[in-house]
């Protein structure tokens, strides 16, 4: 027998579960209130008996404070209870396990789970839960899943998902697939929103196969524009802090993210799942902070938008040489030199009748070598010190003491680490891949290599209190940089990324270069693009084509490109196009420049004749709905419900660096894309018109 055999049973038995919810809430305010009475109690006593014993104060303080503590658990369960209401479960499993009298087991899965006390059952189950699993990995039929228990195997005879908001079912869907595809088209074709929203009730296999993954050390997954990359990482973090409650927390979690629009952007999913939102960071705080920040540097968007105007081929090439496997190589057989050869002992004059040999000094350089070479002046002292106390019974003074580390020090010629840094290129007879810029600026291609040996001459205190760490954009990243963040976390890692999406072709890596610079790793694709319609998706292959693409089938209008007469008459389209976009129902529009300069420009036009124009520049912190003009780097992460990618010009989108721009643009729209330009278009647009 089917327990709740129609669509009018299973709404009648959502009433139920919400009277229950409701009442776990009567009672959690019920023990709110309680915990408020008593505080002001313990307040009114204290301010009448102002005599009272210090002893009976402290222990007064300290009942007060653990009724604050209980009493924001209680606020937090509350508002816990709240969102359960809400959205109470989104889909159901009727699972019968193998053995002598089981029966069907109704399973309803939903973002939380919720325990009947009275009944003293489950009555929804958080999709973390083992058994919950079975929801994404399994038709109709033969099922499993894994529990600290062991193995649990039957076979699954129902299987349904629903539409509940407000505590009212929307609709209720038969399933026999994974995810059924009328549910996906569903919440694929509503429109977006100004923060990523979570997905728990379409995760698919495959998805759900990196989010369960509990055994690689470092997991990287490769994702096509569209597949929700991003969105799967967190919905891991989360089933990771779920499946390791008491062992790590939200504050043991790092994310490295490419800036902090895109950081706000994703704010909002971990909330959703009821966990604490994760500390981020960006890689260039990561190196400047392992550099105690004293250089002036170039920034990433900086760089890449130096790549994208006319940039010198000396540039491209020292940008591209430090990109490379060669080029740490050669750093690490550098550090080895500056070991063998950086320290020139000599001979130390302790007192008047005490000198030190400078092969007796050098043999202590060479005793230490297990220490970072900067780090051993100050052992080295201490051995010293000790022997001659020992072997000349005399007591050196700490001034005398401290004279003797100043000496050794000063024997180190590796003392500056831009100076050693130079030195390097000299000693590779590439002097000329080196160049401070004004104001003694680093280019951004020489940070992490600074860091790099900074950490090999000083050492670095690594991120203990980092558990697990996260990090976005991955192909962005150089060898260098990947290698760094080796010595600076233990922890398991999560990286992510589209090598197809680089924003800087001259350095960027493919999840193999990644998991070999970062010696061990799986490599886990994702190949399906959620986000656009088939037609967007297909135009934007033909700007740059990736063979492992695969399209979800969802059909919109084919993508535009129009040609207007004149500049002028381009951003009066544009105008238009967005008086459009207010009448057509979507929530957000997205005016996707080349270059932040072009954005600055088509904003500072627009505005002149709309208001409600927004501008995302490098330097902003949120993301914001509605009419935004932004530019291809920034955007990277983000979707639009239509997108408009202005100046397609032969003038402005003209080389490899340019095509992934314009690639990027094309992949954040999810319903509706339009090109304008004026002039001669692009030749980067292959298509038919």
């Amino acid at each position: 027998m089917v327990f709740n055999k129609t669509e009018q049973q299973e709404r009648e038995y959502l009433e139920q579960v919400t009277r229950v919810i409701k009442e776990a809430i009567q009672g959690v305010d019920s023990s709110v209130k309680d915990h408020v009475d008593t505080l002001r109690e313990y307040k009114d006593y204290l301010w009448s008996n102002k005599d009272i014993d210090p002893h009976e104060i402290r222990s007064m303080r300290e009942s007060i404070l653990n009724h604050f503590a209980i009493g924001e658990s209680v606020i937090d369960k509350r508002a816990r209870l709240e969102k359960i209401l809400d959205i109470p479960y989104f889909g159901r499993v009727d699972f019968r396990e193998y053995g002598a009298g089981a029966g069907v087991v109704p399973v309803y899965i939903g973002i939380h789970s919720f325990y009947d006390s009275r009944r003293k059952m489950n009555l929804i189950y958080d999709w973390r839960a083992p058994v919950s699993s079975m929801f994404y990995d399994y038709e109709l039929g033969a099922a499993s899943y894994d529990s600290p228990a062991g193995r649990t195997e039957g076979e699954i005879s129902l299987k349904r998902q629903y539409r509940v908001r407000g505590g009212k079912m929307e609709y209720m869907i038969e399933s026999s697939l994974a995810v059924h595809d009328e549910v996906l088209q569903k919440e694929l074709s509503a429109n977006t929103d100004d923060k990523m929203k979570n997905i728990v009730a379409t995760i698919q296999r495959e998805q759900n196969r990196i989010i369960r993954d509990e055994e690689a050390r470092v997991l990287v997954i490769q994702g096509v524009a569209g597949s929700g990359k991003t969105s799967i990482a967190l919905h891991r973090v989360a089933y990771l802090l779920y499946a390791h409650k008491g062992e790590i927390s939200s504050k043991d979690i790092l994310i490295i993210s490419p800036n902090k629009v895109f950081a706000d952007y994703i704010s909002n999913v971990l909330p959703e799942l009821g966990e604490e939102a994760i500390p981020e960071t960006s890689m260039e705080l990561v190196l400047s902070g392992v550099l105690d920040h004293k250089y002036r540097y170039q920034t990433f968007f900086e760089q890449v938008a130096e790549l994208l105007g006319r940039p010198t081929a000396g540039f491209i090439e020292r940008v591209r040489y430090k990109s490379t496997f060669d080029f740490v190589a050669q750093l690490d057989r550098f550090i080895l030199h500056v070991e063998n050869t950086y320290f020139r002992p000599e001979d130390v004059k302790l007192m008047r009748l005490v000198t030190l040999p400078g092969e007796y000094v050098a043999e202590q350089f060479r005793r230490f070598h297990r220490y970072p070479m900067r780090q051993r002046f100050e052992v080295m002292t201490d051995y010293i010190v000790e022997e001659v106390g020992v072997r000349y019974r005399v007591r050196l003074t700490t001034a005398e003491r401290n004279a003797l580390r100043n000496k050794i020090r000063d024997m180190f010629a590796g003392n500056n680490d831009l100076q050693v840094y130079k030195d390097f290129f000299e000693w590779l007879g590439m002097p000329g891949m080196f160049k401070l810029r004004k104001n003694r600026t680093v280019e951004y291609s020489d940070l992490a290599p600074l860091a790099y040996l900074h950490v090999a001459l000083e050492g670095q205190k690594s991120y203990s209190r980092v558990k697990h760490l996260l990090i976005d954009e991955m192909q962005d990243y150089s060898v260098v940089q990947y290698k760094v963040i080796l010595k600076l976390f233990a922890c398991k890692m999560t990286v992510l990324g589209d090598a197809n999406q680089s924003v800087n072709p001259y350095g960027s890596l493919t999840s193999d270069m990644i998991r070999k610079a970062l010696v061990a790793g799986e490599v886990m694709k994702l190949c399906k693009s959620y986000r656009s319609t088939c037609e967007i998706t297909e135009f934007a292959q033909r700007i740059q084509a990736n063979d492992e693409l695969e399209v979800v089938e969802r059909h919109g209008d084919k993508p535009r490109v129009l040609h207007f007469g004149s500049e002028e008459e381009e951003i009066g389209g544009i105008v238009e196009l967005i008086a459009g976009f207010r009448l057509s129902g979507y929530k957000s529009l997205g005016i996707v420049c080349k270059d932040e300069g072009l954005a600055k420009g088509l904003y500072d036009r627009l505005k002149e004749r709309e208001q409600e124009v927004h501008f995302l520049s490098s330097q902003s912190n949120a993301f914001i709905k509605g009419v935004v003009v932004t530019f291809a780097h920034m955007a990277k992460g983000l979707e639009f419900d239509e997108v408009i990618i202005p100046h397609v010009n032969s003038g402005t989108y003209k080389s490899d660096i340019d095509r992934g721009m314009l690639y990027v643009a094309a992949t954040r729209a999810m319903h509706c894309l339009t090109l304008t330009y004026h002039g001669r278009r692009t030749g980067l647009l292959n298509v038919d018109l």
